[in-house]
């Protein structure tokens, strides 16, 4: 059971997720009808009837709303999958010394959460807890866009009058 306590906090990823997209929407919505004069307000449907260049303009917008949204929640809650993972992890690591050019056995055993947080703020500092974030938010951004792009649609031909 080593890690559910923060694995039980990353529930919240994806409601950090959502609102962040949501809030996107809102401001793009606003963009949109600003910039283009057009009649689409905030909330209202887009159907088959809608021109495709506008259509198109809009998937790309969800398309960048939807990568934002996961850089937005995975950014936040970078820090507990890092203390999950360091929970988690092997009790002995093999480490690469840079300064010296010895390899280094580590034995890594935490008491707990706090103990962990601890000896990365410590050793590490807050860098410690976002290491590999970039990565991670690359790796993770194109799938959140298109899942996004996706729900939209599905959202467009559920709620289109007939």
């Amino acid at each position: 059971y080593k890690g559910s306590i923060p694995a039980m906090m990353l529930v919240s990823h994806g409601g950090i997720q959502f609102v962040a997209y949501e809030f996107l929407k809102g401001h793009f919505a606003n963009f949109t009808n600003n910039n283009a004069n057009n009649q689409w307000k905030k909330g209202e449907r887009r159907g088959a009837g809608t021109p495709i260049g506008e259509r198109l303009r809009d998937s790309c917008g969800y398309l960048v709303m939807g990568a934002a949204s996961k850089f937005i929640a995975s950014t936040i809650t970078y820090p507990i999958q890092v203390i999950k993972t360091r929970l988690q992890q092997r009790s002995q690591v093999v480490e690469f010394s840079e300064a010296t050019g010895e390899i280094i056995v580590t034995k890594r055993e935490y008491a707990g959460v706090a103990d962990c947080v601890g000896r990365i703020w410590r050793n590490e500092g807050i860098v410690g807890f976002f290491k590999g974030c970039v990565t991670n938010a690359i790796r993770v951004a194109p799938s959140a866009a298109i899942t996004f792009v996706t729900y939209e649609f599905v959202l467009d031909v559920l709620t289109e009058e007939r």
